[in-house]
């Protein structure tokens, strides 16, 4: 049995189209034999959440538990320098990381058994792309499959029909095919980039034991990406690219761009239209920069379903968390180690590398040599920052120092201040006011209209300055308001996804926002409780509030989104679920009240800055709907919930209480 997935029409997709017909060509009818027997996956255009490679042009896993082989028609040699010329190769399985080359034989090279490929800006090196490709693969099905298979690697040089020959040998030896090629070339091409040695008397290639491979065969990221509703909704606002990101997007990485507005005002897709149109038009390749790493995970979604691609040549869209990439500058510059970021030391370390360039200890062309050696990690033609109010300050001028005021565009959340206080760009940013562009909005573009009015007087009603204009194009909304776990109101819950469903959405369209105390350990692995009462209904989930899980987005629409409130800035959701609202209220308050230095400077109390904070970290979660917000309440007498309430009560056409 053979599956490709992927999108047709793509240089990756023909690619893919080109190994299942050499399978085809080199075991007859294997395309046929049951999946116990044989299984294949080809995937084209793969996106890899959370990895330092995002984009992968081909992955193919293959699991063939008859015995098939191969014959190997070159003269290549195994790991102990015995020829492989006609010898027999069993193949029993293979996961592989596949790269594709269009170039022509004039704008390629390949020496010391490497391929480089020529661009408008000079030579890459081909195989060290594929390499980087082999381990973010790894690294990801480490991740998400608790698997470690052996990854292989292999270039598809599609633009030239056989590799060269020196002295009668083909180069590279390893590594790569050229556009014609059969199985046994595609195989041995992967199996001889790393040692091939005989296994009880025969040589075999292997990815790993049984388990592992039918792990890795069912993981999500073989899984064909299908767009919900509100996934089309986002695609469509992204493509259309109106006049506002078009003007924006000329000024991309080359003048600062600065656009502000409350939660539901659309920052994050302005900014995304933007660099889509800075792409198309330009071949811009754009950074996105955010602390949410569960909302780095939901633009890749877009951006996959998009085919837009993060690691081009001829431009696209990364998306990473600011702290993974800032330490992958930090260990460029020698001033951290290889490995996981210090959460403990990482605002001194990006001090202290500023001190090194304030001493003249580094200079500016050590940072164009850290970019030249490594362009896909580094290498951006603009930088939009996401939640700019929020960076500490080395971090910010870290970042400045590194790509200068002109490629550095700030997105910044009026009113989403949660770190304390708000970062200053203007130093290092400094640029003149008309090279300078300033973008206001107002207008609550996510949410429907009465949704906007209901958040409008709950601010109000808490003494909180926070305000959005209802958008009059998008009449409607409701909230429901019910006491008690989310996980308990089952009439709720299927009223919720029904009507979700009739309108047109998916599960996957809901979010769901949980407070700490409804989260448990198991196994090392973080759980909700509302993941485990969703399982006694056979309903699928993505899980976020573990870690491994926020790092990857959501294949499959048929599950349900759930997310820590604190991993929710960006989101939005059909209907919203906020369970437990009035306790992450109270652990916000309680946080800000036993910190009072928190209120220095402020004309507040120390009771009313902190109400003030937890009202401001509330807004965050309130603005995530877009037709329906539920908030269960755990205590009536909390200061939210006598909020709530009060608004609900004068607010009865908008609002249905569930007691």
């Amino acid at each position: 049995m053979i599956e490709v997935i992927g999108e047709p029409g793509s240089p990756e997709h023909e690619a893919a189209l080109l190994i299942r017909d050499a399978l085809m060509r080199t075991w007859p009818g294997i395309e046929a034999t049951p999946a116990s027997e044989d299984h294949v996956k080809i995937a084209s255009s793969v996106k890899l959440s959370g990895q330092k490679v995002s984009d992968v042009d081909v992955v193919v896993v293959g699991f063939l538990a008859g015995r098939r082989y191969i014959i190997p028609k070159a003269a290549i040699k195994d790991a102990d320098g015995n020829s492989l010329l006609g010898a027999k190769v069993r193949v029993k399985s293979f996961v592989a990381a596949i790269e594709v080359k269009d170039h022509s034989a004039s704008s390629m090279q390949i020496v010391a058994g490497g391929v480089s490929v020529k661009y408008k800006e000079g030579w890459k090196s081909a195989t060290d792309q594929n390499d980087a490709q082999l381990y973010s693969l790894r690294q990801y099905l480490r991740e998400t499959t608790g698997t470690n298979p052996y990854v292989y690697r292999c270039l598809v040089l599609r633009g030239i029909d056989e590799l060269p020959r020196h002295r009668g040998i083909q180069h590279p030896q390893a590594g790569a095919v050229p556009a014609k090629f059969d199985a046994s070339a595609l195989l041995m091409a992967m199996a001889t980039v790393g040692e091939l040695r005989k296994h009880g008397g025969e040589y075999v290639i292997s990815s790993g034991d049984d388990e592992t491979l039918q792990r890795v065969l069912s993981s999500s990221l073989l899984t064909p990406l299908v767009p919900s509703n509100l996934d089309r909704r986002r695609m469509d606002r992204i493509a259309a690219r109106p006049l506002e990101a078009r003007e924006i997007a000329e000024l991309l990485g080359s003048e600062r761009v600065h656009i502000r507005g409350n939660g539901g005002t659309g920052k994050t897709i302005l900014m995304l239209q933007a660099a889509y149109e800075a792409f198309q038009t330009r071949g811009i390749r754009s950074l996105v920069l955010t602390y949410n790493t569960a909302l780095a995970a939901d633009i890749q979604r877009t951006l996959a379903l998009m085919g837009i691609p993060g690691d081009g040549e001829a431009g696209g869209i990364r998306v990473r968390t600011v702290m993974s990439f800032m330490h992958s500058w930090l260990f460029r510059l020698g001033i951290v180690e290889a490995g996981e970021p210090d959460f403990g030391e990482y605002e001194e370390k990006c001090a202290e590398a500023l001190r090194y360039f304030e001493k003249g200890a580094l200079q500016p062309d050590e940072v164009a040599r850290a970019i030249s050696a490594d362009p896909l990690d580094l290498a951006f033609d603009a930088i939009l920052v996401d939640e700019a109010q929020d960076w500490p300050q080395p971090e910010a001028d870290l970042l400045a120092r590194l790509y200068g005021p002109g490629k550095i565009a700030l997105v910044d959340g009026v009113s989403q201040l949660i770190r304390g206080r708000p970062t200053n760009w203007q130093g290092q940013l400094a640029v003149e006011s008309s090279q300078a562009k300033a973008k206001s909005l107002r207008e609550g573009l996510r949410m429907k209209a009465s949704l906007c009015r209901f958040l409008n007087a709950v601010a109000e009603e808490a003494g909180f300055q926070w305000h959005v204009t209802p958008n009059k194009q998008a009449p409607g909304g409701r909230v429901i308001v019910a006491n008690g776990d989310y996980a308990r109101l089952h009439d709720v819950q299927h009223e919720i996804l029904r009507e979700a469903i009739r309108a047109g959405n998916m599960p996957l369209d809901l979010l769901h926002c949980v407070p700490p105390d409804a989260i448990s350990i198991d196994g090392g692995v973080r759980l909700s409780q509302l993941a485990r009462a969703f399982a006694a209904n056979s309903w699928e989930t993505w899980d976020a509030v573990d870690e491994a899980t926020r790092r990857s987005f959501p294949r499959s629409t048929a599950s349900l989104r759930i997310v820590q409130y604190e991993s929710c800035r960006g989101l939005e959701g059909w209907a919203t679920i906020l369970d437990g609202l009035d306790e992450f209220w109270s652990l916000k308050h309680a946080s800000a009240r036993s910190d009072p230095t928190a209120s220095s400077g402020s004309l507040m109390d120390l009771d009313a800055h902190a109400k003030a904070v937890a009202w401001r970290w509330c807004m965050i979660p309130l603005t995530r709907p877009i037709d329906t917000l539920v908030i269960t309440l755990r205590n009536k007498s909390s200061d939210l919930a006598r909020v709530v309430r009060t608004v609900s009560s004068s607010m009865c056409e908008v609002v249905e209480f569930n007691e």
